[in-house]
């Protein structure tokens, strides 16, 4: 089931997307819900951020193909733990959605790149979860984009700038609820070029594992957003660039890349 977050005229409301069309729902998409008779054109929608997470998490260096270019690119000497994940955040201020514009800040120097990811949306409050229980707590998954700006990445203590601007965390277009989360192809194309090209099988810590790490420290909620990583080496967009993210069984993530005013 593929469970969309839109707004029609002023309204924002959920549906299921069937074909070309989004069915209304009535209830709640984390616990109960119906689907209504109402339903409209995907053409005459705006497509939101499938939640509104109150957190958004990223695993750092996740696929060993990252790492070289990290060493390479970003002068990291050490290499993270196979032991555990290193999750950080994003700020909730960074949320972007399908269609919507990433917009590169007046003041980067470094190159804004694109890590083309798959995103876990949680689906119940998870807190202490086993590895084995983690997916358990899981609504489905979607098409995420951690947007960077290298040298702020490289330059900075933190990754608050470089990964947490405004419209660095795309994700969409919806909520697919039946996925396998251990083998999902994903695809990066900039103006329909393939850039990226990464499977989860290859997550060094694969979702079950970072979700029930996070869990142990901080109680994630029903609509945050856990991200996969990325792999491979990245380059930087420019202005009037187009971004897809485009996930076997989930769907394609499109953004339109621009200068800020």
């Amino acid at each position: 089931m593929k469970i969309a977050r839109f707004r029609q005229k002023r309204r924002a409301a959920y549906g299921v997307v069937e074909g070309d069309e989004v069915a209304e729902i009535r209830g709640s998409i984390f616990t109960r819900f119906r689907i209504t008779d109402t339903r409209h054109n995907l053409g005459d929608v705006e497509l939101l951020a499938p939640t509104a997470p109150l957190q958004i998490w990223c695993p750092g260096l996740n696929f060993a193909e990252h790492l070289e270019f990290a060493g390479s690119v970003l002068g990291v000497e050490k290499t993270p733990g196979s032991r555990h994940p290193e999750p950080w955040q994003k700020g909730r201020n960074a949320l972007n959605a399908h269609e919507g514009r990433i917009v590169i800040p007046k003041d980067s120097w470094g190159g804004v790149h694109y890590e083309g990811e798959a995103v876990a949306v949680i689906g119940r409050q998870c807190r202490r979860v086993a590895p084995d229980q983690a997916l358990n707590h899981v609504l489905g998954f979607t098409c995420g984009n951690d947007i960077s700006e290298r040298a702020w990445q490289r330059d900075d203590w933190t990754f608050w700038r470089a990964k947490g601007s405004d419209t660095f965390a795309p994700v969409g277009p919806w909520i697919e609820t039946d996925v396998d989360p251990a083998n999902l192809e994903m695809v990066v194309r900039l103006n329909g070029g393939e850039v990226q090209r990464a499977n989860t099988r290859d997550m060094l810590h694969d979702f079950p594992t970072v979700i029930s790490y996070i869990s142990q420290q901080v109680t994630l909620y029903a609509g945050d957003l856990v991200f996969s990583g990325t792999t491979g080496s990245t380059t930087a967009m420019k202005p009037d660039d187009v971004v897809e993210v485009d996930i076997q069984g989930i769907g394609v993530l499109r953004n339109y890349v621009h200068s800020e005013e």
